[in-house]
């Protein structure tokens, strides 16, 4: 009896642990993870344009200013010599009539040289007429400068709404990338819980010494990798030790977004050229800094900024190869003062940037 209680208790775990998790929901769990990852791409790429369309949006509304503001200036400027140059033209005239030009016979009597008085007269004449003039241009100048001030209130004013129609378009964009990072946690969770089931299952048949009759593979608990952009391998843009977090469209100044992400590690750590490709734009803006973009041989861009300086291989039109060193880790432009750091984006197709994170995380270093 003890042996045939034994046996059946053996027979009864068996039944338990020999139905082994569905193969094809974990098949279909990985099909719906691989979709919303494929999804979420396209999202990341749609915010990534938009937050480019936005910074352009904003950036333009802020030169408008910048221009109306300096029309201002200049239109109280022009106001203040019109007001000077009709001040000093009155007293030319006030001048020439209550002090008309003497008789002959008053000059030969004063004993004055008669050609001194009528080069005096002559001067003060060419003086009124040339303030007179003054007065004429100045006065010209003002009537453009008011029209352009008027022009450009009103293209401020437009340049402003669109600046929050694509803020608006932005968040939207950002609410679908939001609302599909969920769902692809949610379905990570599951695929990774349906794989913990699966491996336990596994583990408790090894040790019955059963054979699984199931043939899931358990090679699926890292989510498939996102593949690069363009194709072809890639490595790792800084070159040393390096500190980041995954920035992307965060809030920056004046209402911009983060196009990219920013990489930070020591002052003069090398910068390599992600892939095999072409250098240009090599030079300085406002904004970025040294910087320079990097386009690879699929047609995928990279742009880095806020470097220390440039390597000799960092010519414009250069091509050059991957990991060889293109820069020195800096802080130039409006990085000054916020750390030393490499802000990198990608650009698919030489479009609109997309998350770095997926990617940079994925690559190898190199040095």
């Amino acid at each position: 009896m003890r042996v045939l209680s034994t046996l059946c208790a053996a027979a009864a775990a068996t039944m338990v642990i020999a139905v082994p998790a569905s193969a094809a929901t974990l098949s279909e769990q990985k099909a719906e993870v691989q979709r919303v990852e494929r999804e979420l791409a396209t999202l990341d790429a749609r915010a990534g344009a938009a937050a480019a369309e936005a910074n352009e949006a904003i950036d333009a509304a802020a030169e408008i200013k910048r221009q109306l503001s300096q029309t201002t200036r200049e239109l109280k400027t022009s106001e203040r010599d019109l007001a000077i140059g009709q001040e000093r033209l009155a007293e030319r005239l006030i001048g020439i009539y209550t002090n008309p030009a003497p008789s002959f016979e008053a000059v030969m009597l004063s004993g004055l040289n008669p050609g001194d008085v009528l080069e005096a007269r002559n001067l003060l004449d060419r003086a009124a007429r040339n303030d007179g003039q003054l007065v004429g241009q100045v006065k010209e100048r003002r009537v453009k400068l008011t029209s352009l001030r008027e022009k450009l209130a009103d293209e401020s004013a437009k340049a402003q709404r669109r600046a929050q129609e694509a803020r608006t378009r932005r968040a939207a964009v950002q609410k679908l990338v939001d609302r599909r990072r969920s769902v692809l946690s949610g379905a990570r969770a599951e695929l990774k819980k349906l794989l913990d089931q699966e491996k336990a299952r596994r583990s408790r048949l090894a040790a019955l010494k059963l054979r699984p009759k199931s043939s899931v593979p358990t090679s699926a608990a890292t989510p498939p990798a996102i593949p690069l952009p363009g194709g072809g391998s890639h490595v790792f843009p800084v070159a040393g030790p390096t500190r980041f977090s995954d920035d992307w469209l965060y809030s920056r100044p004046g209402g911009r977004y983060h196009e990219g992400i920013d990489l930070f590690a020591e002052r003069g750590t090398p910068l390599v050229a992600v892939g095999d490709g072409t250098v240009y734009r090599v030079g300085w803006n406002g904004l970025g800094g040294w910087r320079f973009w990097l386009r690879d041989t699929r047609g995928t861009t990279y742009y880095y900024a806020h470097l220390e300086s440039f390597a000799a291989a960092a010519k414009e039109g250069a091509g050059v190869s991957k990991g060889t060193v293109l820069g020195y880790m800096g802080d130039s432009g409006s990085a000054r003062g916020t750390g030393v750091h490499l802000h990198f984006e990608i650009h698919p197709g030489g479009g609109g940037p997309v998350r770095p994170w997926p990617y940079v995380t994925s690559w190898p270093r190199v040095g």
